[in-house]
């Protein structure tokens, strides 16, 4: 630290007290610098360059970023960017109420301090300074909207905030992109986050692990009894593991401590149940199961066991099993371990209803309801695992942009800490992949952010001049979804009743206005024939109805059928579409939809 800077820092002896304003540049010249401690983080010096680097971006002032040896006191014409920079005016016992991702930002006479905990907070609070205060959006990871100004003027500022939700995450392909992840505070273990961007959560082996500490095709002929017993028969294909075998519990303990050895940076491992049924049902796991009045009741003892045997050796450890399908009800006796993460999963349910309705609406939703209001009595590290695309039609719209805030809402009042966005992890292009990474990223962090807010805001620094009939194609699915009883879960068809002909040929028309809106810019028309995919692809799966059905096949329909597969096509390959859902991939439908012009005569 070069001593003239100090003093350069410091003001005259005033009292600090809220500042009425600041104003930070104008006509592109500044009197402020950035300033970093010599203690900070790799995230909080990356934050210090990212604010100078927008500012500059915004105002075309360069604000230079230093470093100090000490906290500058009464310091002038500043912005301190993290805890030790910013302790003379925003304390270390704040900061310790702030958690790892919390922040504050507060402007005292003529300087700003932006510090949060960590690793995240600071990162998190110069983002959020940038967002709230100055207007920038990362809409996705290259479509942003930074406002330029001569004058950049920030009220008066105090303001403290930490995150409701823990852990953040979705899987979108766009979603994982470093830079976006910080800038929008998604921490999940799918996205490409570092040190400098604040790390992240991050799993050791994710889900489904059981084949990962006893894989049957290697133990099965030695040892049928390490796995399940179903109607009498230890079963090799499809299994699950026997959990109240002694030796069992040993072998997966020890696959959990080397897995905690092998990846330090790892801070949740999931012991889990394999993607299937065939839970065991020998006479011990039976016996096991009767007692806790769920099939839960085996599986969280044996988690609880290994989380006790590896606390001490791992105490920042923790252990993740899932409440899934067959697990799903909580048990009557046994409760998770502190260090133990139950991630509850709502894969039955509506998704174009809010979970938290009354049975008369939707009687999956509220028996999920009711599993989560007893999860969250016997647990303080409750996740869930929820579902925000159709799985098996993932290019088909899908009318839940209005039931992810209630979802997540209705998630967080029940104390859930972690949510983990479950969506098109498999391929590019599927259906408003952006804008719903968009809404669920805003409410994840803020579940007070509006939907209606976050809709219009994205669609119109996405899809420019053809905001206007895109909102109007998103206002006509989702009132029809939610004004009558249509239900759509991770499995819905093209057959939906949502999709009568009359929406299906209004969708396509609003398309076409919004093509015209922006025929002649190249970039956001693609991104609108991205968008209209999921209409081509109901249109299409409709023309191969009439065509093979006893509908009507005509030489008309066929020549429709060319028409929009042509079109689809086209998009799709420049997209980058692989998969038109989770387990089929694009190759393999597109070769569908060609043997019916080859049958037809094409």
């Amino acid at each position: 630290m070069i001593p003239s800077l100090l003093i350069a820092l410091v003001a005259a002896q005033a009292t600090p007290q809220a500042s009425a304003g600041l104003q930070l540049t104008e006509a592109g010249r500044t009197p402020f610098a950035i300033v970093v401690h010599r203690r900070a983080t790799p995230a909080e010096r990356h934050a210090a360059l990212e604010l100078a680097s927008f500012l500059q971006q915004i105002s075309g002032a360069a604000l230079p970023v230093r470093e100090v040896t000490e906290p500058p006191k009464n310091a002038e014409h500043a912005i301190l960017v993290g805890p030790d920079a910013a302790g003379g005016i925003i304390s270390p016992a704040e900061i310790a109420r702030l958690g790892q991702e919390g922040y504050v930002l507060r402007a005292r006479a003529s300087t700003l301090a932006i510090a949060g905990g960590r690793p995240r907070g600071t990162l998190y609070g110069v983002y959020s300074f940038l967002e709230d205060s100055l207007g920038c959006r990362w809409f996705t990871p290259t479509v942003s909207r930074i406002p330029k100004k001569d004058r950049v003027t920030i009220p008066a500022l105090d303001r403290t905030f930490t995150p409701r939700l823990e852990y953040r995450a979705t899987d979108y392909p766009g979603s994982r992109d470093a830079d976006w992840a910080a800038r929008n505070k998604i921490n999940g273990t799918q996205t490409h986050l570092d040190v400098r961007r604040g790390s992240k959560i991050a799993y050791g082996p994710f889900v489904h692990t059981f084949n990962s500490i006893l894989d049957p095709k290697e133990h099965f002929r030695r040892h049928p009894e390490y796995f399940s017993e179903v109607k009498g028969q230890r079963v090799a294909g499809r299994t699950q593991l026997c959990l109240s075998n002694r030796e069992v519990l040993r072998i997966a303990t020890d696959t959990v401590r080397r897995w905690m050895r092998e990846q330090p940076e790892s801070t949740i491992f999931s012991v889990s149940q394999n993607d299937w049924y065939n839970y065991c049902t020998c006479k011990d796991c039976a016996r096991i199961t009767a007692e806790e009045g769920s099939p839960i009741g085996p599986y969280l003892r044996f988690v609880n066991a290994i989380a006790d045997a590896v606390r001490d050796e791992f105490p920042g450890k923790t252990i993740d099993t899932l409440a899934y399908q067959f697990t799903r009800s909580p048990p009557r006796k046994v409760r998770p371990r502190p260090n133990v993460v139950v991630r509850l999963c709502d894969i039955e349910c509506c998704f174009a209803h809010p979970l938290g309705v009354a049975a008369e609406v939707d009687k999956r939703n509220a028996d999920f309801a009711g599993d989560l209001r007893r999860w969250s009595e016997i647990t303080d590290r409750l996740y869930v695992w929820d579902y925000v695309v159709d799985f098996a039609h993932s290019m088909m719209p899908f009318p839940n942009l209005y039931t992810l805030k209630p979802n997540i809402n209705f998630f967080v009042d029940h104390h859930v800490k972690g949510i983990y966005e479950e969506a098109a992890y498999f391929s590019k292009g599927t259906e408003l992949a952006e804008l719903r990474t968009w809404i669920l990223a805003k409410t994840l962090w803020d579940p007070g952010y509006d939907t209606d807010r976050a809709i219009d805001e994205f669609l119109e620094g996405y899809y420019g001049q053809a905001a206007a009939p895109i909102r109007r194609y998103i206002d006509l699915v989702h009132g029809k979804a939610r004004s009558g009883a249509i239900h759509f879960t991770i499995g819905a068809k093209p057959s939906s009743p949502l999709f009568s002909d009359d929406l299906i040929a209004r969708a396509a028309a609003l398309f076409d206005e919004a093509e015209k809106q922006v025929a002649d810019q190249t970039a956001v028309l693609d991104r609108v024939r991205v968008a209209r995919l999921p209409v081509v692809y109901v249109q299409i799966a409709k023309c191969m109805e009439t065509l093979t059905g006893p509908r009507d096949g005509s030489a008309a329909n066929f020549r429709r059928l060319q028409a929009l597969f042509d079109m689809f096509d086209r998009v799709a390959h420049e997209e980058g579409v692989t998969q038109v859902s989770e387990h089929r991939r694009y190759d393999t439908w597109a070769a569908h939809v060609k043997a019916v012009f080859t049958v037809l005569g094409r």
